[in-house]
């Protein structure tokens, strides 16, 4: 699959907490003058998750409130990502859809900067004695999520669990609607 390299986005992710002292990614956000609001786009399973749209230089990140609150922040980071990786307008109606490079990217984008540093996560994954999934739950995110932090650190020379099954676009579906997403809805 052709696009931005683990490498060059795990890059790209050091240089954006670097320069603005954050991983938050509203904080971020802020930093980086991007306008971050809620807008009201339905709550069916095709209803839009959130946008990055860019108008006369002025960036805006647009996320559908009526995500749950615990999906919230890896909304603002895969959109985050796209704003600092593509730099174009882009409508997200499904997270999880490798068919998409950019999507695949913004992703990684979003792994990277919420998981942080491999190693300090390699060191809690090795002395965890629950589940990939369980420990997705302990941080509070989906899954999916840290299936694309292994990628990263697969890529990175990590040797890491294999996934159960890798994400697809049908994730997206009624689990990140009602909270369910990481068991802790």
């Amino acid at each position: 699959m052709l696009g931005i390299s683990c490498s060059e986005i795990r890059k790209k992710v050091r240089k954006t907490v670097s320069r603005y002292k954050t991983s938050d990614p509203s904080e971020l956000c802020r930093c980086m003058d991007i306008i971050l609001c809620e807008a009201d786009f339905g709550s069916s399973e095709t209803a839009i998750k959130a946008m990055t749209m860019t108008v006369s230089r002025v960036s805006c990140i647009q996320y559908n409130r009526t995500l749950p609150d615990v999906v919230r922040r890896f909304i603002i980071a895969h959109e985050l990502g796209h704003a600092v990786l593509h730099r174009k307008n882009h409508i997200d109606t499904g997270f999880f859809d490798d068919i998409s490079v950019t999507e695949r990217e913004a992703n990684l984008f979003a792994a990277e900067l919420l998981f942080g540093e491999s190693s300090e996560l390699y060191e809690k994954m090795k002395n965890s004695e629950g589940s990939l999934f369980q420990f997705a739950a302990e941080y509070r995110v989906p899954y999916e999520l840290l299936a694309y932090k292994i990628e990263i650190m697969k890529d990175e020379g990590y040797d890491v669990p294999e996934l159960p099954y890798r994400p697809d676009s049908r994730f997206l579906g009624g689990s990140l609607w009602d909270g369910k997403c990481c068991n802790c809805g």
